[in-house]
Parts: structure tokens; sequence; C-alpha cells
């Protein structure tokens, strides 16, 4: 049996991905912090970061092994200290999920 085909022009694939609903299978929520809010979160709480701004942390996640990328998920795990620190990282990334159709 043939694979159904689908005409689609390729100028029209992002709108149309983006518009399909998705399911999130698998989520390490604390992976999810965004470099931005990983810096408010420090400033909030007073934990130093070993990245010297958004940018340089930002270009860190050029990942090349392993561990520079643990280095990454425990510097931002490490400003996750309050309760209002969780609410603010669900809500970030629910915001992106629901933007991205999820």
């Amino acid at each position: 049996m043939a694979m159904p085909s689908f005409d689609i022009p390729t100028d029209r694939l992002p709108a149309l991905l983006q518009a399909m609903p998705k399911a999130e299978l698998h989520m390490h929520i604390e992976g999810s912090l965004e470099p931005e809010l990983i810096f408010e979160l420090a400033r909030r709480n007073g934990v130093a970061l070993p990245y010297a701004s958004v940018e340089a942390l930002r270009a860190a996640y050029a990942f090349t092994d392993l561990q520079s990328f643990l280095d990454i998920y425990y510097a931002g795990a490490s400003v996750l200290l309050k309760e209002e620190d969780f609410h603010d990282m669900a809500w970030a990334y629910l915001t992106k999920a629901k933007a991205e159709n999820i």
C-alpha cells in the first residue's frame, strides 16, 4: 500500500506545524529554564552564577560534552530555592508550551 502524498508548499509548513496540536511526552522541567529566568532568579535569591551575563550563559549552550551540559543544568537548578521560583519556572514553561500548541 502506497503512502498518501501531501502536496503542501514548503513555505506553508512552519504555520501548519505551529498550528498542529502536540503533546509533551517527557520533560525535565528544570531543563526548560531560559537564561533570562536563570539570571532573574539568581538576582532574586542572591545566587552567584559562573556566567557574567545572559549572553555568556546562552553561548555556553553550545555543549561540547556531558560535563558542559551538566554545568549549565546545575547552575540553573541552583537558583530554584523557593516555591515562587518553581512557580515562575513552571509558568514560563507552560506559557512557551501553549505558544507552541503543546
